[in-house]
């Protein structure tokens, strides 16, 4: 982080697993991941610098630590890990871990969902922070900026709360404004949610009162749109101009990606667009 947000009192956790399914094994000197603890989510394996993790039928994380072909070889002496560009898939958005978010996602606590939000965050290229566990001077649930520098504020918000997600961005605008000196119109407030709401609900009429009364404009992303985004090994640039605005017309995110549509498949209803 960087500029006055540098002072925001962010989470420390330097864990890339929401869930702690990566585990060390001692006597074989080696990582494994706890299948049953496992969402499937991909963060360990974008995260990997040497590509040793795999989705596994598309539904668990495996770390691979057979050798043999005898491709291994040990180094000379412990250095920086490798910089990895990464392309292709992680796996296709149909595999079954992306299907199964809703259910797995909302069986997380609060904790664990904000570090899951932070790190694909994080991961699609957007420089994101999360609030301290138990920090009540700061209300904001993260703060990043885009790829521009362009600072955001978000609500994470997966339950059934989704309704006051907008209502809770013009707090953070307004602490964001008045905390760090960030101009109000120079702030993009963005809800990260599960699954988009049906359409007739409250949800996005809160959000166009909100732009023709205070001119400010909230976006939505969901996780199922994180986790297309880290599949696809592809980076987002922001929320500026109309990206990720859902208040008037055709409510669908799918073309904010900026991923091939020939390959992209919605991952779980509710995830680009309201299911119904």
């Amino acid at each position: 982080m960087f500029g006055a947000l540098d002072s925001f009192p962010g989470d420390p956790s330097r864990d890339v697993c929401p869930t702690r399914a990566i585990r060390w094994d001692t006597a074989k000197s080696a990582a494994f991941v706890v299948a049953d603890a496992c969402i499937g989510c991909g963060l360990c394996v974008n995260r990997c610098p040497y590509g040793a993790i795999s989705l596994v039928d598309g539904l668990t994380a495996r770390v691979e630590t057979s050798d043999p072909d005898g491709l291994v070889v040990a180094g000379a002496a412990k250095g920086e890990h490798p910089q990895v560009n990464r392309n292709g898939q992680i796996a296709t958005l149909d595999a079954p871990a992306a299907a199964n978010l809703p259910t797995t996602v909302a069986a997380l606590d609060d904790a664990r969902t904000t570090l899951l939000v932070r790190n694909l965050l994080n991961e699609v290229g957007l420089n994101a922070r999360t609030r301290r566990r138990g920090d009540t001077n700061v209300r904001i649930d993260a703060v990043g900026f885009s790829r521009s520098e362009r600072p955001f504020v978000a609500e994470i918000e997966t339950g059934a709360g989704v309704l006051e997600s907008p209502r809770a961005l013009l707090e953070d605008v307004a602490v964001l404004h008045s905390r760090y000196g960030y101009a109000v119109d120079g702030i993009d407030p963005v809800s990260v949610i599960l699954s988009f709401p049906n359409v007739r609900s409250e949800y996005y009429q809160v959000i166009r009162d909100i732009e023709n009364i205070l001119g400010l404009r909230c976006r939505t992303i969901t996780v199922g749109a994180l986790v297309a985004l880290l599949w696809s090994c592809a980076r987002l640039e922001g929320f500026g101009g109309d990206a990720f605005t859902v208040g008037e017309g055709t409510i669908d995110i799918a073309d904010c990606l900026g991923l091939d549509d020939a390959k992209l498949a919605e991952p779980y209803a509710g995830a680009f667009r309201p299911a119904k």
